[in-house]
């Protein structure tokens, strides 16, 4: 874990980047933003978290550091040690977390918590889509709060220039860097489930958040079989390079949304 400050004081926000090693987009991102002369107003704490990976360019060393939280410094598997020093690192400070996804269209916000720093990160980060998502155990906004935004698709410049605008426009929304203010209520889903992923290849013929309909066919596979689902849902991570799984399965959350709406947030 690499772990640095910009600007003078006690920082109350953080930015987080490379929780998977192969997701250097959000390292891009800040790269760039520091060379490129900006005067921070305000401290902000910039964490590389999982550094080794990073370096191999590979998701993980020993365990994925987001499904290891809140760890254990004590722990033989690398992300297990890191997950607990991050815990640490970003006790009571306002997270985001970048990162990169194959799924489309992005970008889109991920969180758990609903607490007042965690949906005013929400407007700040001017995101239209936001995915509640607390259904996946171990991940780090479970434990130390924030929000995560995925960007993409990853490995392309469009992914880079998604992050740069998410990351300045968070920083401009808390007043740390000069700029003006924009924020937004995004749309809030919440997921309910994973979707099993068959034996074999399989592609999804959907799009995320656009609601699947009972009955409906959204997935086939390259011997010609289809997934036909007993109950409509709106996909959410579809198309991901999961294991197990073609993606989550939601619902939208009004309540959620007016939540957000209801918080101020630290307009400027």
């Amino acid at each position: 874990m690499k772990t640095f400050q910009k600007g003078i004081g006690e920082p109350e926000i953080a930015v987080v980047y490379c929780t998977h090693g192969n997701e250097t987009e959000g390292e891009k991102a800040v790269e760039n933003l520091l060379n490129s002369g900006t005067e921070f107003r305000k401290p902000v704490k910039f964490i590389l978290a999982n550094e080794k990976a990073y370096q191999k360019n590979q998701r993980y060393i020993d365990t994925d550091l987001n499904r290891a939280f809140p760890g254990d410094s004590d722990r033989e598997l690398y992300e297990e040690r890191i997950a607990a020093e991050m815990m640490e690192e970003l006790e009571g400070l306002k997270v985001l977390d970048i990162h990169s996804t194959e799924s489309r269209p992005t970008p889109f916000s991920l969180f758990t918590s609903r607490n007042e720093k965690v949906v005013e990160a929400l407007k700040e980060v001017n995101i239209e889509k936001a995915v509640e998502i607390s259904f996946t155990p171990g991940c780090g906004i479970n434990h130390y709060g924030g929000i995560e935004v995925e960007v993409g698709p990853r490995g392309t410049e469009e992914a880079v220039k998604q992050a740069e605008q998410i990351l300045s426009t968070f920083l401009v929304n808390n007043d740390v860097i000069e700029g003006k203010a924009s924020q937004s209520v995004p749309e809030v889903f919440e997921v309910t489930g994973e979707v099993d992923r068959p034996n074999g290849e399989w592609k999804f013929i959907g799009e995320n958040f656009v609601e699947v309909q009972e009955n409906e066919v959204y997935a086939r596979s390259s011997k010609g079989r289809k997934l036909e689902t007993s109950e409509s849902f709106y996909p959410v991570l579809m198309s991901e390079s999961y294991e197990n799984i073609l993606g989550f399965k939601a619902v939208k959350n009004e309540k959620l949304t007016e939540q957000i709406i209801n918080i101020r947030g630290n307009q400027k």
